[in-house]
């Protein structure tokens, strides 16, 4: 707590912390970390850059100030979940918003225990992104669209054995990029054990995240709404 109180200044308003789960066996888990760590590369990065688009309540701090001036939640008193997140995505900006991401300041919980409870869990997280800032859903669709049609690309041109040689070179540059920006972003997110499974994860992440996105369009409802 500390380490994420210590930014609040006059200008600073809100500070943005990653918040992880508990290491376990099994391949749910080091998905779930996996999916956690390249939502955090995505939102943390942004934000130092000077584009925050949102926060994950399991580690977010914003001023007292900031919140009563904006009238808290007001906004989205009608959703049952992603009210926090949606209050960084309208409220911060390049000037008012920090990272923080010494290892004392990480939060850890306790990840879904089964695929049925992640699921669940995951499409409760994405019925946040409709309400979204435009800018920021083109941002998000971007990175995940590219390593679609990079694998898609990679594969009919290899299939075809079309300039073989060049693909192959391309493909293990970007491998060999993905494995440095990892190994950096779970060093100090300290999430051990995940490099192996990454490479496999990378490339079915788009589809499992689509897969679920669509679901929650086919069954949009007042499910994520106060009746």
């Amino acid at each position: 707590i500390r380490n994420m109180t210590c930014h609040f200044n006059e200008k600073t308003e809100i500070v943005l912390g990653y918040g992880g789960y508990l290491n376990k066996k099994g391949l749910l888990n080091k998905y779930i970390r996996f999916d956690t760590v390249m939502i955090a590369m995505n939102y943390l990065g942004m934000a130092i850059r000077g584009v925050p688009y949102m926060g994950v309540g399991r580690n977010l701090a914003y001023s007292k100030e900031l919140f009563f001036r904006n009238k808290g939640f007001g906004k989205f008193n009608h959703l049952m979940s992603g009210d926090d997140d949606l209050f960084v995505n309208s409220n911060a900006n390049k000037e008012n918003t920090v990272v923080e991401f010494r290892k004392d300041s990480h939060t850890r919980s306790l990840p879904p225990s089964s695929l049925k409870a992640w699921f669940k869990q995951k499409k409760r997280h994405l019925t946040t992104a409709p309400y979204y800032k435009l800018r920021d859903k083109i941002l998000l669709i971007t990175e995940p669209a590219s390593r679609v049609i990079f694998y898609i690309t990679f594969i009919i041109l290899l299939s075809n054995l079309f300039l073989w040689q060049y693909v192959v070179i391309v493909f293990s540059l970007r491998l060999l990029t993905q494995i440095i920006i990892l190994v950096a972003a779970c060093k100090k997110l300290n999430e051990p054990e995940l490099l192996f499974h990454s490479i496999i994860f990378d490339i079915f992440s788009p589809f499992i995240n689509g897969t679920v996105y669509i679901s929650n369009l086919l069954t949009r409802s007042s499910k994520n709404t106060w009746k």
